[in-house]
């Protein structure tokens, strides 16, 4: 009332509108209370006030859509919107046109009920591209006057979806809502940097037309969405600098970005630019799978997230729908946004995900400080070629432990075939190396050209084998029992270890791992191949000598 009393008191006109006639005989009692004394003339009937300035006061009620048509108004009030069944088109066709003439204002006030067009309306106050509209929450906590006891007590009396609506100004959605105790879990606080020690995670779901593009940073070793990144019709380049610019704070130990439609070129050019993306393809299944494994986090209060409306509110509308094949369609409901969903959804697969990890020792384990390698140690190398990834892992071997070293790596985007093989041969000419000429699917014809075409840039490169599910349990194996160790200074090569898991198939995920598959290659073929680095012996001329030279050659 406050906001429609002062603009009439500076002699404008103003509106209040109820979905019925009897919410609004409250209001229209108190203000009619309240200005009696500045009120010219008033009417029962109309629900009318005049002020002695000149202002007005017009109370509607939305019984009908016409309401307020035709009138022109600085400010007006729409009073429990989310209970008025025709308020979109009431918004549309009468109230919004009212307000064009004064360049006027709207107030809409309500509790939530369901995923209606009042749901809609909040949500724009939450668009950074809509910067005509904001919009609040203000759960009954934030009210002094009400006693917390009060509050407790209610949660234990209510259910879980009616607490949210009545006491959490949350929109829930009765019918079909897929997460449950969002309330409980949003109690975790937005970080402006990492903490020593933790792993992160960044999901992507990038935006198409109107839709957002989002970036949620996971702590993995808490469970908690530590930030996020929202944006609206922003160019490529600019979101892809702006995953970089996170990337560069959070250093994360994994991205999962979704592939599909206008991801693929963008994951394309981020890993020309260095970044180590796992793509994540979104198909009715892939989307059910990682959807109901982030609803399990939730029931099992294994996740927190910070109390952002529009995380939050996005969560309690995500719903199911049953298809008639029996199955369940999941999204957010019409003409509403599930983006941060997704995002959140992408990011949990790598916690979800953690007792899929194809090698399961601890880092610890595995990870050795550099050191120089003894020149008795025999080495080789294994070069993968994949799609856009040109990869060599170097071992080396201790004969007294049988431990194999993995002590240099080789990673660079595309294929430079006279670049690459200068790097390669930096690290030493002399040291034999193999490759499977059928990986990734080639064509052994074409993998055995490549071999050619890299042998005569002068690399000693031989045919080696790659299985893959008896390559990563002989190098799982070596793992165990301490025989393969590998060099801290290969961030790349870590970077895929930690992220190298099967998926929801036991199929491995591919993408991203290179060097996974290189080192597969040269435990199984490369360890046979292992040579010292050649010592040049001096020639002697064994011709004829006098005594005394056979007696110093002896």
């Amino acid at each position: 009332m406050d906001r429609v009393i002062h603009p009439a008191l500076q002699g404008k006109p103003v509106a209040w509108f109820s979905p019925t006639y009897k919410i609004l005989s409250d209001t229209w009692r108190e203000l009619r209370c309240t200005l009696e004394p500045v009120t010219r003339d008033k009417s029962e009937q109309e629900k009318r006030l005049e002020l002695i300035n000149g202002g007005v006061v017009e109370l509607w009620s939305l019984d009908s859509v016409d309401s307020g048509r035709g009138r022109k108004y600085a400010t007006v009030v729409i009073d429990e919107a989310a209970m008025t069944p025709t308020l979109e088109h009431a918004w549309q066709e009468s109230i919004r046109p009212t307000l064009t003439d004064l360049h006027g204002s709207a107030w809409f006030l309500s509790t939530p009920k369901g995923m209606n067009h009042f749901k809609i309306l909040f949500d724009r106050g939450q668009d950074c591209e809509r910067d005509d509209w904001a919009s609040w929450q203000m759960p009954t906590d934030a009210n002094p006057f009400i006693d917390p006891e009060e509050i407790a007590a209610a949660r234990l009396d209510m259910t879980e979806a009616a607490f949210n609506q009545e006491y959490l100004a949350l929109f829930v959605n009765r019918e079909g809502s897929v997460f449950r105790h969002v309330g409980e879990a949003a109690t975790a606080s937005r970080r402006s940097e990492p903490e020593s020690g933790h792993d992160y995670v960044i999901g992507c779901d990038w935006g198409r037309s109107n839709d957002y593009t989002v970036f949620v940073i996971l702590d993995s070793t808490t469970h908690t969405v530590v930030a996020l990144d929202r944006s609206n019709r922003v160019d490529y380049m600019v979101q892809c600098g702006r995953l970089r610019a996170l990337c560069d704070i959070w250093r994360p130990r994994l991205i999962i970005a979704e592939q599909n439609g206008i991801g693929q070129p963008v994951l394309e050019q981020l890993t020309r630019d260095g970044l180590h993306i796992e793509p994540f393809l979104t198909t009715n299944a892939s989307k059910a799978q990682v959807i109901e494994a982030l609803a399990l986090a939730f029931e099992c209060g294994d996740i927190r997230i910070p109390n952002d409306p529009v995380l939050v509110s996005e969560l309690v509308a995500y719903q199911a729908q049953p298809l008639p094949s029996g199955l369940l369609r999941y999204g957010a409901p019409s003409g509403q946004h599930d983006d941060c969903v997704i995002a959140l959804a992408i990011a949990w697969t790598s916690v979800a995900g953690q007792s899929r990890v194809i090698y399961p020792v601890p880092e610890r384990d595995i990870v050795v400080s550099p050191f120089p390698i003894p020149p008795f140690w025999p080495r080789v190398y294994a070069l993968e070629l994949g799609r856009a990834v040109t990869a060599a892992i170097w071992g080396a071997r201790d004969p007294n432990s049988d431990t194999v070293y993995l002590y240099d790596e080789y990673y660079s985007i595309g294929h430079q075939s006279v670049v690459d093989a200068e790097a390669i041969q930096r690290r030493g000419r002399w040291i034999r190396g193999v490759m499977d000429r059928e990986a990734n699917g080639r064509d052994p014809r074409d993998g055995w050209r490549l071999m050619t075409m890299y042998r005569e840039l002068g690399l000693k490169l031989e045919s080696g084998s790659n299985l893959i599910e008896s390559g990563t349990l002989d190098v799982l194996q070596r793992m165990i029992t301490g025989r393969l160790k590998v060099f801290a200074s290969l961030e790349n090569y870590l970077q895929e270890f930690r992220r190298y898991r099967r998926d929801e198939r036991s199929q491995i995920v591919t993408g991203g791992d290179s060097l996974q598959n290189a080192t597969r290659c040269l435990v199984l073929s490369g360890i046979s191949r292992m040579r010292t680095e050649p010592v040049e012996i001096p020639e002697y001329d064994y011709g004829y000598r006098s005594r005394g030279d056979l007696d110093w050659m002896r």
